[in-house]
């Protein structure tokens, strides 16, 4: 084969100028793609908890900001939209730098609380607002003291387990934990604290979790390093000295030993001090049947209004009770009710030998849970319903009762004012307690039976449980003809 060097050395000339034309070519392209460039960037000076928020998913986390030249990926969408939804307040974000660019944008610096991802996020076109990838959120939600009954307002409480656990109830915290970035515990160890009484002033839940936490306050104003946040769950209520002739019982959630609902005090003449409240029958705790049903009417009427019941005293509770010295307490769980409707209120009907006969929700429209259902009128200590209320209530109440045999009343079948009150205080949301009377037997009157007299027929004799004589026969009469 003739090889034509010429023309060999020509092409491979021609072919290295086409090679350096192209790559100056791309040279020139690659140089033209222009990168955003930071026209500010400033630390954020709001205040801290308005600087809380919260991924939407729409944006990925970077480096820097998404367009600068180097960006890298510190975090997916999907990564985000995951910490977006997640269920512990370690997720919480916290924004603290702000920075523009160029072309109007504006970026984010964001922090985990559990400090895991950090890093700059698209937030919109506007300084005076969180966009884009990010939107304000609240970690905490305060709530009104009335979320708490009277008596858990009114009590005083001891840390259930001092010590030094960092779990959320042994120790208190200067906001409920992970709800601020960086901001802890309030002390480290609560065992200095074990006979502390405190007064709960504030209470909330976490966004994420949706945990009671309450602010407690030592009742001692000189005593103030233990004062924080804690979980509900972590406090025991304090006891005020019970009597040596009585024995305390208190009404506590079934889920939670420590959250006292409502206590009773249960009271008997020439008790002493460390005795029994019951006594063996057998081999078997018991009380008298008129405790018990003194016992039942007194947990009704404290946990009237309450969103917790208790039907009947179980045989184990009735041991619990009797084995109880007089001076000290016990605990029983009650039974919390989760069917009722929040602008119902569950009415049950107790008969007179303290059972329960059934219930009846009546519901109203518009009402809200934890309101009350009637009011106060002033200078009355019987709370009242409004007369449409009470026309309503006592309507339902009467064709609930009907062929039961139980009426509201002996005479009229009307609310008394006692169950008008019991009605009144209760909440929408929970439930109330009224007692029932058997329907009134029927009064007969006697009929007394007469026959005539042989066949005197203007002449009658009575007659009596034995044998009376009668006429046996017929009588003809004829209508005699004028």
């Amino acid at each position: 084969m003739k090889f034509d060097l010429k023309r060999s050395l020509f092409l491979s000339i021609a072919a290295l100028g086409f090679i350096a034309v192209a790559g100056t070519t791309n040279a020139q392209n690659a140089s033209a793609k222009t990168y955003a460039h930071v026209t500010s960037n400033q630390k954020m000076s709001t205040l801290a908890q308005n600087r809380n928020v919260n991924f939407t998913g729409t944006h990925a986390l970077y480096t820097k900001a998404g367009t600068l030249k180097g960006a890298r990926k510190v975090a997916s969408q999907s990564t985000l939209m995951g910490l977006a939804n997640s269920n512990v307040s370690t997720s919480n974000v916290r924004a603290y730098q702000v920075a523009t660019t160029n072309r109007g944008s504006v970026y984010f610096k964001v922090v985990t609380f559990d400090g895991q991802y950090r890093g700059w996020i698209y937030g919109g076109k506007s300084l005076s607002s969180f966009g884009g990838g990010v939107t304000q959120y609240t970690t905490f939600n305060n709530q009104n003291l009335s979320t708490l009954t009277t008596a858990q307002q009114n009590a005083t409480y001891k840390i259930a387990n001092p010590g030094t656990a960092n779990d959320f109830k042994t120790v208190t915290y200067q906001q409920p934990a992970w709800t601020q970035y960086k901001v802890g515990r309030a002390i480290t160890d609560s065992t200095p604290y074990a006979n502390t009484t405190f007064k709960i002033d504030q209470v909330g839940t976490r966004t994420r979790e949706n945990d009671q936490w309450v602010h407690i306050t030592a009742t001692n104003a000189a005593t103030t390093a233990p004062n924080g946040w804690i979980l509900m769950s972590g406090l025991t209520q304090a006891q005020a000295p019970i009597a040596d002739n009585a024995i305390q019982i208190n009404l506590v959630d079934p889920s939670n030993n420590n959250n006292v609902v409502k206590s009773i005090t249960v009271t008997r003449n020439g008790a002493t001090k460390g005795t029994n409240f019951g006594y063996l029958d057998g081999n078997n705790w018991t009380i008298s049947s008129s405790d018990r049903s003194s016992i039942l009417n007194q947990i009704r009427g404290a946990l009237n209004g309450t969103s917790y019941g208790l039907d009947n005293l179980s045989t184990a509770q009735i041991a619990q009770i009797a084995q109880t010295n007089f001076g000290s307490s016990t605990n029983i769980a009650v039974n919390k009710i989760t069917n009722i409707a929040d602008n119902a209120v569950r009415i049950n009907f107790v008969k007179p030998d303290s059972t329960i006969l059934k219930y009846s929700d009546w519901v109203k429209s518009g009402a809200t849970k934890g309101a009350n259902v009637g009011y106060l009128p002033s200078g009355n200590t019987n709370w009242a319903l409004n007369s449409t209320d009470q026309a309503n209530i006592q309507s339902q109440l009467v064709s609930a009762l009907s062929g039961s045999g139980f009426q509201l009343d002996t005479t009229t079948n009307a609310l008394t004012t006692a169950q008008i009150d019991q009605i009144a205080r209760g909440t929408f949301g929970g439930q109330v307690y009224i007692s029932v009377v058997p329907v009134p037997a029927t009064t007969v009157s006697p009929i007394t039976p007469y026959a005539f007299q042989g066949i005197n027929l203007l002449s009658t004799h009575q007659l009596t449980g034995t044998s009376s004589s009668v006429i046996v026969g017929t009588v003809s009469l004829s209508e005699k003809t004028p």
